[in-house]
């Protein structure tokens, strides 16, 4: 299964980053590949992507279901292939640096020694990268390189890096909450073809949901930059 997740700050409101984020018209031209989505409902919704390179430069089209509506911290979501086989499932979530100082506290408070121990010992994913929980697994240089090499193709593809405001990934002051954005996606490939397939989007993943986390806060950012 390929998986990636990508979390980046901004000044902006946590409120007003759900305000956008809800509304999936808002950001939906922003996703890789993106042709179009039609909703059903408010938890069922189309969507058609389309890439460049391989099996990915046919349509493809997913029936995406949205799971959990927790405003405004997080949504999850699940994806089904409608014309390709493939499965996977997704978050959103949002937090402020206030939200993550307390989780932390909760979590020293609670933890005994044994659960220290615990915390530090290796973990071997099912694709053989071993790391320590909550660490990044180690990527081979191949893996490193398609990813930048993704990541051009998506800049290129998208007329440019997002352009997103310097001053507005900082804190204006010690006292102001950041808003912290993650976004994490899984997808499991199907089919005589799955390995194939899934070695080709493993190192796709992560600049994809690096491109649109940023896009987002690159449109918050400017929006907010034009009203002051």
């Amino acid at each position: 299964m390929a998986e990636a997740e990508y979390t980046t700050t901004t000044r902006i409101p946590i409120d007003a980053v759900w305000d956008f984020v809800q509304e999936m018209d808002n950001w939906g031209r922003f996703v890789t590949g993106y042709q179009r989505h039609e909703k059903q409902n408010d938890t069922d919704s189309t969507w058609t992507l389309k890439g460049d390179v391989g099996v990915l430069s046919r349509a493809l089209t997913f029936q995406v279901k949205i799971l959990e509506w927790n405003g405004p911290s997080r949504v999850s979501f699940t994806l089904d292939g409608v014309n390709e086989p493939m499965k996977g499932e997704g978050t959103f979530t949002l937090a402020t640096q206030l939200d993550d100082l307390a989780a932390r506290l909760r979590l020293a408070t609670r933890d005994r020694p044994d659960d220290v121990a615990a915390r530090l010992r290796l973990a071997t994913r099912d694709d053989g990268v071993t790391a320590a929980p909550g660490v990044a697994p180690r990527k081979n240089l191949l893996f490193r390189l398609l990813e930048v090499f993704w990541r051009w193709v998506l800049r290129v593809a998208g007329g440019g890096e997002p352009a997103r405001d310097a001053s507005a990934a900082q804190a204006a002051s010690a006292g102001d909450a950041m808003t912290r954005l993650s976004f994490k996606l899984r997808l499991q490939p199907g089919g005589p073809m799955a390995p194939m397939v899934d070695a080709m989007i493993r190192p796709l993943l992560l600049p994809a949901a690096e491109d649109l986390a940023n896009r987002i806060l690159a449109q918050l950012e400017g929006a907010e930059a034009t009203q002051s």
